[in-house]
This record gives structure tokens, C-alpha cells and sequence, in this order.
């Protein structure tokens, strides 16, 4: 069935001629039985999509997820790292996962689309991912994916600077 308004549509929908009745006039009256649902049907909230907050402007499709906010040394650190792959911030997208306690990795990806997404001190279960080794790139079928230690477990410690910094070169 279809409703409309409109004096255009109509001349289109109807274009038979119609005639009434003296019979197709006469009123009855017939009483209307309400049919009502046995539970209250509840209206389901709407899903919004989730507005991050993040540095960047991500040209790359380059995700970074962070366990914290970073602090200016750690920026200045990821900002080295970057260049040395001739990149900047524009190419990226840096968000504070923390910040998003209860976020599934699928909004994420919706949000964002990463090609290549490096998770600093966050474990694969944090996102709702497979378990994989960290400083080792996982590909996934639309994405890689490295895990790593996190800023403050690596700032200062060569060993492990160096393990990250083996695997952010394949990336």
C-alpha cells in the first residue's frame, strides 16, 4: 500500500476513472478491536559513532594507539621515529586508547581505516584481536598490525628501542 500526498502522484498512480455508490456511502458501524502487544515494545538507542580525539591527520591510514597520553618527550620521540620512515604527523592518526575504556577495534577501523597500526603497551585482547608476539608485524587480510612495549618501557632502554625500531621498519 501506498500513501501519498501529492496531486502529481496521484494523477499517475490512479489514472482509471472511479464512481461511488448509494451502497459505497453507507457508514457501518463496526467496533474496532485494539490489538495490543502482550510487553511494551521498547525503542532500542541509537548507536552513535564515536567522535576520538587524536593528533594528526591521518593521510596514511597510519594508526598509533597509545596505553596513555603521551607527554612531550614521548612525542618528540614518535615524531623521530616518524621522520626516519619520512613521515610526520599528517601521515598518522595518534590516539590515547586509554581515553576509550569500553571502544572495540571494529570502531576503530570504521573510524579510521588503518593500513598499518602500531599498538604501543596494549595487548591484542585490549582490542578484541588475536594474541600475537611483540615486534613482529601481523597481517591481517586489509591491515598490519605491530604490538610493542609501551613509551615508558621503552624510553631509555636500548634493547628494546632497538626490537621496536627492527619491526616500525618493515612496517
Amino acid at each position: 500500500m501506498m500513501l501519498t500526498e501529492e496531486a502529481a502522484a496521484l494523477q499517475i498512480l490512479m489514472n482509471e476513472d472511479l464512481y461511488l455508490t448509494k451502497n459505497d456511502l453507507v457508514w457501518e458501524e463496526k467496533p474496532m478491536e485494539l490489538i495490543s502487544p502482550e510487553k511494551p515494545v521498547a525503542e532500542l538507542p541509537k548507536k552513535t559513532k564515536t567522535e576520538f580525539i587524536f593528533i594528526g591527520k591521518n593521510l596514511k591510514n597510519f594508526l598509533i594507539l597509545t596505553d596513555h597520553k603521551l607527554n612531550d618527550n614521548q612525542l618528540k620521540a614518535l615524531e623521530n621515529t616518524l621522520a626516519r620512515k619520512q613521515m610526520s604527523f599528517d601521515d598518522v592518526a595518534i590516539v590515547d586508547f586509554s581515553a576509550y575504556p569500553n571502544i572495540s577495534f571494529e570502531e576503530l577501523h570504521v573510524s579510521f581505516m588503518p593500513l598499518k597500526l602500531v599498538c604501543f603497551g596494549l595487548n591484542p585482547e585490549d582490542l578484541g584481536l588475536p594474541q600475537t608476539t611483540l615486534n613482529e608485524i601481523h597481517q591481517e587480510p586489509n591491515y598490519q598490525i605491530l604490538y610493542t612495549y609501551s613509551f615508558t618501557e621503552m624510553l631509555g632502554n636500548k634493547d628494546k628501542t632497538k626490537a621496536f625500531w627492527e619491526a616500525m621498519k618493515m612496517l
